[in-house]
């Protein structure tokens, strides 16, 4: 019988916590479902957790790549999604039990292409629900809010009919393993006849983890974050297109600063380049911050540009 839903699950060194979401899948109140796990050369124990969970359960299935990041690994689990809809999870988060059975009866009485579901962000000190409500329900509008920051736009609290995949041709990109998902977005929102829905309910709880490369921002991330930029670039057609790219670019220019990974050259390239978004900020302390730069005052700047 084809499954409903289709998960799926990339997996790096994540012995530690696969469990947690492995177990979640399972409790699901909704059966019919496969879950794809694709083991992107972990050297920890995770390949045996796998094989045992797969062992155990007919509708888990685990591929196998050489290490080549988050983008390929998600690149695999659609080419041999079989579900009607599918979900991207990540390995050190979890999920409710109801998840797929109230996305999947959303997206069923709404005959929905793509349903958009609440959050939690759960970390040792907190949990709390984040609201993903669009401002209207229309692509543009949707792709609009993710760049407004109104919307996240991660793959992993939406349900996404698959077929659309392979209609569009929706592709994850080698080597652009940071925002690799809003440019599924980016593909996808993009044509006009996509139906949406909002369920306002929340189901995944997104772990904050300190060691991925979300809170490790690292010189190959900068270079990652570039490399993201120009794809974008290329993929990109709103009338508003290049507002969008001038401060994408400002906030990657920005994270470089904050992170301390841009040389001498590329703060005096940008702060010429970036001079309009600069003169627009609204925080006081950061438009102080990058006149300070300007004179040379690194560490001035830094005390008053930062997240």
């Amino acid at each position: 019988m084809e499954p409903l839903i289709t998960l799926i699950l990339p997996v790096y060194n994540a012995s530690s916590t696969l469990p947690r979401m492995i177990e979640s899948l399972l409790a699901q109140t909704l059966t019919n479902w496969e879950l794809l796990i694709i083991n992107d050369g972990s050297t920890d124990n995770s390949s045996i957790l796998c094989n045992q969970y797969a062992s155990q359960d007919s509708r888990i299935h685990v591929f196998y790549q050489k290490n080549a990041g988050v983008a390929m690994a998600r690149q695999i689990g659609v080419d041999n999604a079989h579900g009607i809809y599918s979900i991207h999870i990540d390995a050190d988060d979890w999920v409710e039990s109801t998840m797929l059975e109230k996305l999947y009866l959303k997206a069923k009485e709404a005959d929905a292409d793509v349903v958009i579901a609440d959050y939690f962000i759960n970390s040792f000190a907190s949990e709390i629900i984040v609201k993903q409500q669009p401002s209207l329900t229309n692509p543009h509008t949707v792709l609009q809010d993710m760049f407004k920051n109104k919307i996240f736009g991660a793959l992993w609290h939406k349900l996404v009919r698959t077929d659309l995949y392979r209609k569009y041709n929706l592709r994850f990109f080698y080597g652009i393993n940071h925002c690799e998902d809003l440019l599924i977005w980016v593909q996808l929102l993009q044509h006009k006849n996509i139906k949406i829905v909002y369920l306002p309910q929340a189901f995944y709880h997104y772990w904050i983890n300190n060691n991925s490369i979300t809170h490790n921002f690292t010189r190959k991330t900068y270079e990652i974050r570039l490399k993201f930029r120009d794809k974008l670039n290329d993929l990109l057609h709103l009338s508003n297109a290049s507002e969008i790219m001038a401060q994408v670019s400002f906030s990657i220019f920005t994270e470089g600063f904050i992170y301390n990974i841009l040389t001498k050259e590329e703060i005096k390239d940008g702060l010429n380049l970036y001079k309009n978004q600069i003169k627009d900020l609204k925080s006081l302390k950061w438009r102080l911050g990058f006149i300070m730069l300007s004179y040379g005052m690194s560490n001035f700047a830094h005390k008053l540009i930062h997240y």
